[in-house]
């Protein structure tokens, strides 16, 4: 993606936070020559020195769940984003723009076809979205569990490039009227989240 130079973010520990907060990514990979996206929820999994997973699985019939497997896959998470009216600078002539965190990650996929691998995955999955219903799957019937994971396909990347954009008008601070940091602070919840992450960047108090 295009990042400038003052919106570049290279803090690995603050870009796995905002691939965690906002698992549910957007998966990039061509199928047949032509751009191809599936929405799914994902896992990160940097429990080996040096490496970072991601995890996570399409339905069976999806094209990505032939494509994927030795594929060199993008993978966006989309942070908090918010409307930055100009009424929010000092100077006049200023337009509106838009304030937002997004952290891309690529690299090669494999596909995971076994039915005791998929069940693992889906379990650790489950494990950092609803822990207690780990419990209630493990008592599914075997024939019914094994239907379920036989409609999906499981993936692992292993992340060989990670990029941070955090554009949050961190190169116009000077030119933020008093209102600025109160009207993320009392917004919605992207606002609050920007508000937090301005504050943990030192660039409010």
């Amino acid at each position: 993606m295009y990042v400038p130079k003052h919106f570049a973010h290279h803090d690995h520990a603050d870009l796995k936070t905002v691939m965690r907060t906002y698992a549910f990514a957007t998966v990039f990979a061509s199928v047949d020559g032509e751009p191809f996206a599936t929405h799914a929820p994902v896992r990160i999994d940097d429990s080996q020195d040096d490496v970072l997973t991601i995890e996570g699985h399409v339905a069976s019939a999806n094209p990505h769940a032939r494509a994927l497997d030795g594929a060199r896959v993008m993978v966006i998470f989309h942070g908090p984003h918010t409307y930055i009216s100009p009424t929010l600078y000092r100077s006049a002539g200023r337009v509106p723009t838009w304030n937002y965190i997004a952290v891309h990650a690529v690299g090669v996929a494999r596909t995971v076809d076994d039915l005791g691998a998929k069940r693992d995955l889906l379990m650790r999955l489950i494990a950092d979205h609803e822990p207690s219903f780990n419990a209630t799957f493990a008592q599914f019937d075997d024939r019914h569990r094994d239907a379920l994971l036989s409609a999906i396909t499981g993936f692992e990347i292993v992340v060989d490039k990670l990029e941070g954009k955090f554009k949050l008008g961190q190169n116009r601070l000077a030119d933020n009227v008093p209102e600025m940091q109160a009207v993320h602070e009392t917004g919605d919840a992207d606002r609050r989240a920007i508000a937090q992450w301005m504050k943990q960047l030192g660039y409010w108090t």
